[in-house]
Parts: structure tokens; C-alpha cells; sequence
């Protein structure tokens, strides 16, 4: 059977494009229900976050299409290079004539505008895609503006969604206007099996086939099940291209593609690799876990913060990670970790560690993930060993950066997103 025997006048689960159809899920329907409650509260912020994937852009669209046509939408991303670009991008999507292009005097049209528009009972809704990327300075503009009211009422009205929960940016000192509003956050959660077979069933269905279990039998939507997680997004992608490798319907389990190691996150299986592909390379930090390379690393800045903490530099999801736990210090001759007072410790190579000179091919341990330094550069120079650290620059460095982590830890974050 061929697509057009089984009735397929389009493709079900094309991706980049308006979805064929909106099929409801229990999550789904939670995350509506949430945007709904931010909507009407009189504080009116939310922060609605899930992994890539998970359908938010969907369900962020389908949220504002079903607002009250004179309610102005802004929907932006956090990625944005620089204040100046999210500020245009606010501007024109509210559609507001500015009469400057500077980023102080926009932000002033900007808060005129909110309230006048707050003065007619119509707060503005804005959306930030992506705010665990925001740079600082745009985050502390988004403060400034949740701090807004007119005749004790709040003027804006805000939704912050993240591919992670964002707390800690939230929670910090600077971001206290922000936290003083939140009503809630939501984790968005995968589909069921059963779920997952209503949404491949659905979308074959508007797309013109009576008999969606000719497409897909039973064990192929466990196996769609089973690889994409239930997330929408890459039930999506591996449905539809097992549907274009397929000459002949229904589908079978070698059209499944790509198979489910090719969407876990790319990285060397095991060292003999990475010192394979890295003899030319220089310095590289690898992140893993159970043995599996979740990200790579370049080394490049002259301090590097890890923790648990989306202000950190190599953020690190584990409840046996401290916030801020650790901080690498760069040299012209070594690599320096300090512990930065971490609840569990840090560890090189099985020993607890306080300072360390680092060196080619090292592991620091964190909890149960792992850290494995790359760089050819930081072999054992001689006269290394004997290096006092209290003799050097690096102490002060040392002693100044505890001192500012015991004081305020977000500190170090703030100026470490400074930098970049």
C-alpha cells in the first residue's frame, strides 16, 4: 500500500510549519489552564518551561491566538544579541511608532506605552522564549518593567518559558520584582503511550487516512513511543521521516528513523575517542554521566563557574550539586579548580580537592557527573609540582572569589554573563 492508497493528501507531522492539527493532552491541556490562571491573576506572571521539543512553541501560539484582539502580544527571544535588538523586537510587535533608537529612550516609549495601554484596562502580554538565555541586562529590564503600575494595578502582564526551570534566575536578589509577582510555574510533562497513539492516529486522520493503524501498527507507535519520549516535537520529526523512507505502507520498524541513539545528545563514547579526535585540538571540557558524554566544552574564558545554577557556565541538574560548586581559574601555565565550599565536595581523579592544578586528561567528579579535561598544553611542566599557590597571584584570586561567593553567589554569576 502507497500513501495515496491509504489516502495521505499531506504530510501528518511536517515540522516546521502550522501543525496539520492540534491534538489535546493531558499535559497540554494543564499548560493552557496555567497560561489561563496567569491571564486573569492580578500579580500576572508566570514561568512555563520543558525540555526542546516538548511543544511549547504550540501551545505559547495557541495561547495567544485566543486573546482578545485589542490586547497587545509581544513574543520574544531571549537569545537576542543585546537589549537594544529585544527592545525594537517589543516595539514593533506591540506596533507603536518610536522616535529613537536609543536604548534608554526606548525603553522610556516602551513604559509609556504599556500604560496607556494599562490606563484603558488592556495590560499588555509579553512572552520571553529562552530566558535562561537572557543576558542580564535585559533581565534586570524586565524587572524594571514588572515593577510597573498605574492606580495600584499592575501594568504588564508577563510568561517566561524556559527549555529548564528557571528559579534561580528568578530568585535572585536582582530579579525581586520579578519573584514578587509569580503566581506559579509549570513543568510541562510527555505524553502517555496512549496519548501518543491518539496524536499519531488524530494527525493521520485530518491529513486524509480513514485507517491510521494501516500506517502505524500498534508496535511501531510503542516504538515512536519509546524513542521520542512522548515529547511532541520529536514524535513529530522521527514519524514523519519513517513516513518518507517508507516506499511501501504500513510502517515498519528499519523506516524508523533516526533510531533512538542518534537523538541522544552527541558526544564521544568513551576516551580512547576523545583522544583520538582531539590530538590537534587544544583544550576541551567534557561533561558526563553513566559513562555518556552529555555536552562538550571549549576552554577558553579565563574563569569558568559550575553548579547547579542557570547562571553558571556549565550548568549541572543534580540535587548533588551546589548551585555554585566549583570555579576553574585559567593561567598562561595551568588551569586551577577551586571548591566553592560545596555541600558534597569536589573531586579529581577520586580525591577530595579544595585547590588543584589541573592537568591533560584529569576528571573531576561532581556528584555523579563527571568533568574530563582535554588540553595537551596543561601536561605536567616542570617545576609545576612545586608550585606554591600561596606565592602566587592566584591566592588572592582564590580568597577574593570565596569571600564574594560566601557574600552573594549570584554575584559571580551576574559578572561571569557580563563578560561574555
Amino acid at each position: 500500500m502507497d500513501r495515496v492508497d491509504a489516502g495521505l493528501k499531506q504530510q501528518p507531522f511536517h515540522t516546521c510549519e502550522t501543525p496539520v492539527a492540534i491534538i489535546e493532552y493531558r499535559s497540554e491541556q494543564e499548560a493552557h489552564d496555567f497560561l489561563d490562571m496567569i491571564a486573569i491573576s492580578e500579580r500576572g506572571i508566570g514561568l512555563l518551561y520543558g525540555p526542546e521539543s516538548s511543544g511549547k512553541k504550540t501551545i505559547i501560539r495557541q495561547f495567544v491566538h485566543s486573546m482578545p484582539a485589542d490586547i497587545a502580544v509581544a513574543i520574544v527571544a531571549g537569545t537576542l544579541s543585546n537589549t537594544k535588538d529585544i527592545l525594537h523586537a517589543i516595539q514593533s510587535q506591540f506596533s507603536y511608532e518610536t522616535v529613537t533608537s536609543l536604548s534608554d529612550d526606548s525603553l522610556t516609549e516602551l513604559k509609556d506605552f504599556i500604560a496607556d495601554q494599562a490606563r484603558h484596562i488592556r495590560q499588555p502580554l509579553l512572552i520571553v522564549e529562552n530566558i535562561e538565555k537572557m543576558h542580564l541586562s535585559m533581565l534586570l529590564v524586565l524587572s524594571e518593567l514588572a515593577e510597573l503600575k498605574l492606580q495600584g494595578r499592575y501594568a504588564i502582564r508577563m510568561v517566561l518559558v524556559s527549555n529548564k526551570s528557571s528559579n534561580d534566575i528568578v530568585d535572585s536578589p536582582t530579579m525581586s520584582a520579578l519573584a514578587a509577582r509569580m503566581v506559579s510555574t509549570f513543568a510541562l510533562g510527555p505524553m502517555t503511550l496512549r496519548e501518543t497513539k491518539r496524536y499519531l492516529y488524530a494527525k493521520l486522520r485530518v491529513s486524509g487516512c480513514d485507517s491510521p493503524e494501516s500506517v502505524l501498527p500498534d508496535d511501531i507507535c510503542y516504538e515512536l513511543h519509546k524513542i521520542s519520549k512522548g515529547w511532541p516535537g520529536i514524535l513529530d520529526d522521527v514519524a514523519m521521516q519513517a513516513i518518507e523512507r517508507a516506499e511501501i505502507l504500513p510502517i515498519r520498524r528499519e523506516h524508523i528513523y533516526p533510531p533512538a541513539e542518534q537523538i541522544k545528545p552527541k558526544g564521544p563514547p568513551d576516551i580512547s575517542v576523545v583522544r583520538e579526535n582531539n590530538e590537534s585540538e587544544s583544550q576541551k571540557l567534557y561533561l558526563t554521566l553513566n559513562r555518556e558524554t552529555l555536552q562538550e566544552f571549549d576552554l577558553r574564558d579565563s574563569k569558568t563557574l559550575i553548579g547547579r545554577s542557570e547562571l553558571c557556565d556549565i550548568t549541572i541538574s543534580s540535587r548533588f550539586v551546589s548551585k555554585y560548586h566549583a570555579l576553574l581559574l585559567r593561567t598562561e601555565n595551568a588551569l586551577h579548580l577551586l571548591d566553592l565550599n560545596s555541600t558534597n565536595g569536589t573531586f579529581v581523579n577520586s580525591r577530595r580537592s579544595q585547590d588543584n592544578v589541573l592537568r591533560h586528561e584529569d576528571v573531576i567528579s561532581l556528584g555523579n557527573h563527571g568533568i574530563k579535561l582535554i588540553n595537551r598544553t596543561f601536561r605536567t611542566p616542570s617545576g609545576i609540582e612545586e608550585e606554591n599557590l600561596a606565592d602566587t597571584a592566584i591566592l588572592k584570586t582564590l580568597s577574593d572569589m570565596r569571600r564574594l561567593m560566601a557574600k552573594a553567589s549570584i554575584d559571580i554569576a551576574s559578572t561571569r554573563k557580563q563578560e561574555r
